[in-house]
C-alpha cells in the first residue's frame, strides 16, 4: 500500500452514546450488549449533526448494538455512505465483573492496567481478555480498514466503538505502547480525530501509526446532554450497587437487585 494513499485516511473514533448500564455505573463489555437510553441517543443525535458538514466516506461500528445505534445517527445525515459493523471492535471482554457495579473490583482493576501499566494482566473469570489480547483482535481490524479505505479512495472514515477498546487503540497507534492507555479516558459519545501516517511493518508492533488532531472531544454536545456518571464518582456515592444487570437463559439482558429495591 503506497504510504500517500494510507497518509490521505484521517480515523474518527468516537464512543458510543450512553446506556442504562452506564447510568447505573456498571461495567459493560463485551458480553453485555444495552440499546443506548434517552439521553445515550441525544448523544447519538448531537455525534450525527457534527458530522453533517464534514465529509465522511465510510462508518464502521462494533457488532453491539449501542455502537450502531450511534453510528446510524451519523449514517442519518450521510445516507449514501456505507456502514459495516466489525465484531473485532467490541469491548474489551470484563469476564465475572461484566454487569457488576464498577466499585466490585473494575477500579482495581484500572489502577493495574493505568498506574501500574499491567497490560498483559486479564480482568477475572473465564473467557476474559487483558488490553494486550484485546488489541491483539481489534488492532489487525483497523488495520484492515485504513488499507481498505485507502485502496478505495475513502479518505473520512467514522468508526464507532467503545471506552476501554478506544483507549487502548488510541495508545497502540499514537504511542507504540499500551502503557499510556489511561491519558486517552473517554467520555460517553466522544469523539477523536486521527491522521494515520503509515500501516503495516513501517507503523510497529501494532500495524498502524498516526497522530492525534483532537482526543476526547465534547464540544459537540451541550452541558445538559452530557452523561453525569463516572467510575471515579461512584467511590463517593454507592447507592447503585445494589444491582447488577445479567444476560438470563434466553439472552435477554436484564436488572437485578441486590437486596431490595428502592421505593
Amino acid at each position: 500500500m503506497p504510504d500517500a494513499a494510507v497518509e490521505q485516511v484521517t480515523l474518527y473514533l468516537i464512543r458510543h452514546g450512553e446506556t442504562e448500564v452506564n447510568r447505573r455505573n456498571c461495567v459493560q463489555g463485551k458480553r453485555i450488549d444495552p440499546p443506548l437510553n434517552e439521553r445515550g441517543q441525544q448523544q447519538a443525535e448531537c455525534v450525527g449533526r457534527h458530522f453533517q458538514d464534514i465529509k465522511v466516506d465510510w462508518i464502521v461500528t462494533s457488532a453491539a448494538q449501542r455502537a450502531i445505534e450511534t453510528g446510524t445517527a451519523v449514517s442519518t445525515h450521510h445516507p449514501g455512505v456505507p456502514l459495516a459493523s466489525f465484531p473485532a471492535l467490541n469491548e474489551l471482554e470484563f469476564g465475572d465483573l461484566e454487569g457488576r457495579h464498577v466499585t466490585t473490583g473494575y477500579n482495581d482493576l484500572v489502577v493495574k492496567w493505568d498506574t501500574d501499566h499491567c497490560a498483559d494482566l486479564a480482568a477475572p473469570g473465564a473467557g476474559s481478555e487483558s488490553p494486550t489480547a484485546c488489541a491483539q483482535r481489534a488492532m489487525p481490524c483497523i488495520q484492515d480498514i485504513v488499507e481498505a479505505a485507502a485502496a478505495k479512495g475513502l479518505q473520512h472514515v467514522c468508526i464507532v466503538a467503545h471506552s476501554r477498546l478506544i483507549q487502548i487503540v488510541l495508545a497502540a497507534m499514537l504511542d507504540g505502547s499500551l502503557r499510556t492507555m489511561g491519558k486517552y479516558k473517554q467520555k460517553k459519545a466522544a469523539i477523536n480525530t486521527i491522521k494515520v501516517s503509515a500501516v503495516g511493518g513501517a507503523a510497529g508492533q501494532w500495524g498502524v501509526s498516526a497522530a492525534a488532531l483532537k482526543v476526547n472531544s465534547v464540544e459537540h454536545m451541550p452541558n445538559d446532554v452530557l452523561s453525569r456518571v463516572s467510575s471515579a464518582g461512584a467511590m463517593a456515592n454507592r447507592k447503585d450497587e445494589l444491582v447488577c444487570f445479567e444476560v438470563d437463559s434466553s439472552g435477554v439482558l436484564v436488572l437485578r437487585y441486590l437486596s431490595a429495591p428502592p421505593h
